[in-house]
């Protein structure tokens, strides 16, 4: 059972919508409505708190009028089963994936792909070691910052793995999330 005491409020900032940091190169359309994908998201797992305060305070954008025709209609339906199982509140989901996503991207894919200022050929160099050792050693932690950043959120890698699947999915699709 999940312990929502841990969590503290959602992290959708309800009152001057400044969109949410999901960690992804996105189209200005898209990143200017996150707050939306994430309120979208948190509905769909049976949290519909977000949503309601958003659609209350802001205008809703009209490339997603759609998504809330579903909604309202009835044709779109929330994911009761998975919403049973999450470990991580239906309001933190995205919030969760795209921070790791993130700190991957600019950190741990920067370096593998040699765009830092310290390229890790010179600091194998450094060190007196291989370069294939020292990029192991890097994929070690990687990995081991997958592990540490699933095992503090609650849940598995497989399903960190998911999340980060969802909304690069959610992004892509935009606005038929």
């Amino acid at each position: 059972m999940m312990n929502l005491d841990n969590w503290g409020p959602h992290p959708v900032d309800l009152e001057n919508n400044q969109p949410a940091e999901l960690g992804f190169d996105m189209a200005p359309s898209v990143y200017k409505n996150t707050n939306w994908i994430v309120a979208i998201d948190a509905w769909d797992h049976c949290d519909s708190s977000i949503l309601e305060e958003m659609l209350k305070r802001h205008p809703l954008p009209f490339e997603l009028q759609p998504v809330i025709a579903g909604i309202v209609s009835g044709a779109r339906k929330q994911r009761r089963k998975a919403a049973a199982k999450l470990r991580v509140p239906a309001g933190h989901r995205m919030f969760v994936a795209g921070l790791y996503a993130e700190l991957k991207r600019s950190v741990i894919d920067t370096t593998l792909k040699r765009k830092s200022c310290n390229d890790y050929h010179d600091v194998a160099d450094a060190k007196g070691i291989e370069v294939a050792e020292y990029r192991k050693e890097l994929l070690r932690y990687a990995a081991d910052f997958k592990n540490e950043w699933a095992e503090n959120a609650g849940i598995s890698v497989e399903t960190l793995d998911n999340m980060v699947d969802e909304i690069k999915l959610k992004i892509k699709n935009y606005p038929k999330i």
